[in-house]
């Protein structure tokens, strides 16, 4: 019997229904503090490439960003474009090293990439209303699909970790901080959407929204930035299992959250 063509699914929606069927992950009782046995130096990595060079850059600019947050002063226009610049460039000279690596971390990428387009966008709209807030749109959608796709892949990943005494329970608070984040800034979206006027509005009540939302973003950025390049030291076997984790969870999530809010706590702005 002639069959028609077969539809191709995409590799990247394929990743979504592998969520968890891997033999990577051992049982729950393997130690995961333990240092691999072949241990790889950082200094032995390839940092004389465009993606290395524009991560180190996303470094230093954020330790600037910490120094003036504890100052209390607001971001630069330059500031903010070279951020946009230097985060677009991290995440499109990764997409051909990324394939090679489990379903997880492409999901994790893939997912986390859409975010920045839209973190971008909302960082620009904020600067420059008038040119930019029309991004907030296409990339809102963007974002809400990423959304979608990255907890699809890890709600059913953990649940199945559960089912097969796989599970990690340091994964949890990384996941349920993602997620608290991530409610807010779906808020946030659709204040923006159904408010065509945001710009015009929002700041005569609130004058400091528009320096909030530019740290806010910047801060995201570098936060899912270094989650990629702690993906990188995992995969690199420089730093893997439960230490990885750890330190992805309290300084890619907690601590540079932390320190924003309490540095912006005093400003006139809301979030959402």
């Amino acid at each position: 019997v002639a069959t028609g063509p077969q539809l191709e699914v995409p590799e990247e929606l394929n990743d979504i229904g592998l969520a968890g069927v891997d033999i990577d992950t051992p049982h729950w009782s393997v130690k995961p503090m333990e240092a691999p046995k072949e241990a790889v130096a950082v200094g032995k990595l390839d940092w004389a490439n465009l993606h290395s060079l524009a991560c180190v850059a996303s470094g230093v600019l954020f330790l600037g960003e910490l120094v003036r947050f504890v100052m209390g002063i607001p971001p630069s226009d330059a500031e903010v474009y070279f951020g946009a610049v230097v985060y677009a460039i991290i995440y499109s000279s990764r997409f051909e090293g990324i394939k090679m690596l489990p379903s997880h971390f492409r999901v994790t990428f893939y997912a986390t990439t859409g975010w920045t387009v839209y973190y971008i966008a909302h960082m620009l709209a904020a600067t420059n209303p008038v040119f930019f807030f029309p991004l907030v749109y296409p990339a809102g959608v963007v974002f809400l699909a990423s959304t979608v796709y990255f907890y699809k892949h890890w709600l059913e990943r953990m649940y199945r970790h559960f089912v097969e005494d796989r599970f990690r329970p340091y994964y949890v608070p990384g996941l349920m901080g993602l997620m608290y984040f991530h409610g807010l800034d779906t808020v946030d979206l659709f204040n923006q959407w159904i408010d065509p006027q945001y710009w015009e509005h929002v700041p005569l009540r609130l004058p400091d929204q528009a320096w909030t939302i530019q740290d806010v973003r910047l801060t995201g950025l570098f936060m899912s930035s270094m989650a990629l390049f702690m993906i990188t030291l995992h995969n690199k076997k420089v730093l893997t299992g439960g230490q990885n984790t750890l330190l992805t969870v309290l300084f890619t999530i907690f601590v540079p959250a932390l320190f924003l809010t309490g540095t912006h706590a005093s400003l006139q702005a809301s979030f959402p």
